[in-house]
């Protein structure tokens, strides 16, 4: 583990060193990794919900390995000697840089159903008194790994339709982030939730921030296109009737596979990294995964039709879970959402890999292809 000098407090760590790894196994032996809930305000919180799913024993040896680096957290599996494997995922940006807070994550794996991804254990959200130095989330291992997008099958897209399903059977009742507490909804916006308030807001970020890249490479016109078929189904959204918890980042690289049993050759799905959960238009999920607009490692490329056997095989597996809202039975309306998603999702996307494009080769490569497909979708090229 880093030394520093007396008085000083420890070094700040890169997220994925292996002095990092180090860091951590000696918090676990210490017993300061996860900390119990207690009556006075403590810095790493438990969710009383899921106090089945704490270890035994929360101090010991430990090994730890870095099971990998996104594009804002690093994730290490921490394996106690006396325990089953814990995640521990460490932003690798700065607080602002992230979506939403680490607690409104906790709030939401809170209510994700056992079989579709992890259960939380704690979440510690100031740097200062973290005992890594930085703030972190802890949950239960996910065993499995992702597929490559050109490895799905319609067995993958059809066992991600049913999970999804099981996810989505969570409702919600508006477009809003969970909260710990007794209502996980308690922070719900008033009134109608509006789609094209929240993409106008992520355009005029978006050109604030990178419109030397916006026009380097001529996207203005993705962010209109974007901007109009948003606008098209906004008022679908302000009226919709079946809001659900919605994982809100489910691209390959977010699902993880695994057999059910030695002999069971069927691949079996769960969700990892909720960052982006909330409740939220149960489209948004079914969009992501990818479609005619796709690009290095994160969208499967499916056409028309193994699109349309996937919406059907999730409103099938809705159906299942019982009644069925009239936003999803209605499968024209649902695929006219998806679009609008995937025009929004792909097109922040964009952006995102032309600003890494100078600097990081793999964005290189997926900026062609993934500008080419989109461009097609939305009518540009």
């Amino acid at each position: 583990m880093a030394s520093s000098p007396p008085g000083r407090a420890p070094a700040v760590l890169d997220p994925a060193s292996p002095a990092m790894g180090e860091r951590l196994v000696e918090a676990w032996r210490e017993g300061t990794l996860v900390l119990p809930l207690r009556e006075d305000t403590t810095p790493v919180r438990f969710p009383g919900l899921h106090k089945s799913v704490l270890p035994a024993s929360l101090s010991g040896p430990a090994r730890a390995s870095l099971a990998g680096v996104g594009e804002r957290f690093a994730a290490w599996r921490l394996i106690p000697q006396e325990n089953a494997p814990v995640i521990v995922r460490i932003p690798h940006v700065p607080p602002e840089a992230l979506h939403q807070g680490l607690d409104r994550e906790i709030a939401a794996l809170t209510l994700v159903p056992a079989e579709v991804g992890p259960a939380p254990i704690a979440f510690h959200d100031e740097a200062t008194t973290s005992p890594i130095g930085h703030p972190y989330v802890v949950t239960t291992d996910v065993p499995g790994t992702a597929a490559a997008p050109e490895a799905w099958t319609a067995a993958h897209c059809a066992a991600h339709a049913t999970l999804l399903a099981d996810l989505h059977a969570v409702p919600a009742p508006g477009r809003a982030a969970a909260a710990l507490g007794a209502d996980p909804w308690a922070d719900l916006p008033p009134g109608p939730p509006s789609l094209l308030a929240e993409v106008e807001a992520e355009t005029a970020a978006w050109r604030r921030d990178h419109g030397a890249v916006i026009a380097e490479h001529a996207l203005e016109p993705f962010l209109e296109a974007a901007l109009a078929r948003v606008a098209d189904i906004e008022e679908q959204i302000a009226q919709l009737d079946g809001f659900v918890l919605a994982h809100g980042d489910l691209c390959a690289t977010n699902i993880v596979w695994d057999r059910a049993s030695p002999e069971d050759v069927r691949p079996v799905p769960r969700y990892i990294d909720f960052e982006w959960a909330q409740g939220d238009d149960p489209a948004r999920d079914l969009a992501i995964i990818g479609g005619s607009v796709h690009g290095g490692p994160w969208y499967v490329p499916l056409d028309a039709e193994q699109v349309d056997d996937m919406v059907r095989t999730y409103v099938r597996a809705r159906a299942a879970h019982g009644t069925v809202p009239a936003s999803v039975t209605d499968v024209a309306a649902l695929r006219e959402r998806m679009r609008a998603w995937t025009a929004y999702d792909r097109t922040a996307m964009l952006v995102h890999v032309a600003s890494r494009s100078r600097h990081h080769a793999v964005h290189r490569r997926v900026l062609p292809v993934l500008r080419g497909t989109l461009a097609a979708e939305l009518g540009l090229s």
